[in-house]
């Protein structure tokens, strides 16, 4: 028996759930950003231009300035602190062996941040080419927009794909 006010769901009806996936792409393929409405994945190949590094984080942080990055390392208890001046937030850190396993968020807001951020992609992007993913509160007008400041066409390309999923 149903309750007043609460509608009975028919086990027959089958939702439809649109899932729609951006992709913003160097024309050189330097770099590659995938976007859904709640997740962003910036591929990053190695060597690419230290400005093309600047400019995807920096174009991000202006169009969703909330936006965390989470970042995980092994280091030394005293730069644990060095990070926290850099406005990394400390998420947690445990001891293991003669380092420290810590995590923090880089926060988009803090220009500090990406300054550091930025600067350990570079080292990172000498040895490999490497993936960052970063969950956030996405919208299509968010994803445009991040087309848009990254610049001009004649450099970047959006790709749209619209999928739908049966759930």
């Amino acid at each position: 028996m149903n309750k007043p006010g609460v509608c009975a769901i028919s086990t027959d009806i089958i939702e439809k759930t649109d899932t729609t996936l951006y992709i913003i792409e160097r024309h050189d393929k330097s770099a590659r950003i995938t976007c859904t409405t709640g997740k962003i994945t910036i591929s990053m190949k190695q060597g690419i231009d230290k400005d093309v590094l600047a400019l995807i984080l920096i174009s991000l942080s202006e169009v969703d300035s909330t936006v965390v990055y989470e970042f995980e390392t092994m280091c030394p208890y005293d730069d644990i602190n060095s990070y926290r001046q850099d406005d990394y937030i400390v998420i947690s850190y445990s001891k293991a062996d003669d380092a420290y396993k810590t995590i923090f968020n880089v926060p988009f807001s803090r220009r500090k941040a990406l300054r550091r951020l930025a600067l350990g992609l570079i080292e990172q992007l000498r040895e490999a080419d490497f993936d960052m993913p970063i969950l956030w509160d996405g919208n299509p007008s968010k994803i445009n927009q991040l087309y848009e400041v990254l610049g001009d066409s004649s450099s970047w390309r959006l790709q749209v794909i619209e999928a739908n999923k049966e759930g």
